[in-house]
């Protein structure tokens, strides 16, 4: 009996010194996990990565076809889901189905030559710290801000729409963007519409 009891002790203690090591590899492995998609987080973070000179900035499509770049805040007009009464505006606007009447915004603000250096110093030369294998998700859309491109004839040619509220955005051509979507652009973006006099959205 004292034989098999010492058997038995013997492996239970094995037992448990199996349990211990996986247990102990699980905890090693979750605590590598948690640091690698903390790395991969940290990537995504905003860096000024390019050095895009402002001519060949404005090089591009819709700068290069634009006179005038207005900022604008606006408010749901009727009742609904917040900033539908904006997508479908500027919609109807790029269309030519709707005639342009600026004071449906509740802001809005000419930008100045300093001021598209600026804000196209954020689209062009801001972007991911280093490559990271995630991307961020956006969770709704309620956009209340745009930025409108202006041809020689006063017409909207094109726009960035854009929610701030979830750091998502939306175009009318696919050529325009905001650039690399880096963690804190949107928060660059409205820093700058402050600047200039937006207070809303």
């Amino acid at each position: 009996k004292p034989e098999i009891e010492k058997k038995n002790m013997k492996l239970i203690n094995r037992i448990l010194l199996i349990v211990f090591i996986i247990f102990s590899c699980n905890i090693s492995f979750s605590q590598a996990k948690k640091k690698k998609y903390k790395d991969e987080i940290e990537k995504l973070n905003c860096a000024k990565n390019s050095n895009i000179r402002l001519e060949k900035r404005l090089a591009n499509f819709p700068y290069n076809l634009t006179s005038q770049i207005k900022i604008v805040s606006y408010k749901n007009k009727e009742e609904g889901i917040i900033g539908e009464d904006l997508q479908k505006y500027l919609n109807l606007l790029v269309e030519k189905k709707d005639s342009l009447i600026e004071n449906k915004f509740d802001e809005i603000q000419v930008l100045n030559f300093e001021q598209i250096e600026k804000l196209t110093n954020i689209i062009y030369n801001y972007g991911y710290e280093s490559e990271s294998n995630i991307r961020q998700a956006t969770y709704c859309y309620m956009p209340r801000n745009a930025i409108l491109f202006y041809n020689s004839e006063n017409k909207i040619i094109g726009f960035i729409e854009i929610c701030f509220e979830c750091s998502g955005y939306r175009t009318n051509d696919n050529k325009i963007n905001l650039g690399e979507e880096c963690t804190q652009k949107f928060d660059l973006l409205k820093e700058f519409f402050k600047n200039c006099g937006i207070k809303y959205g």
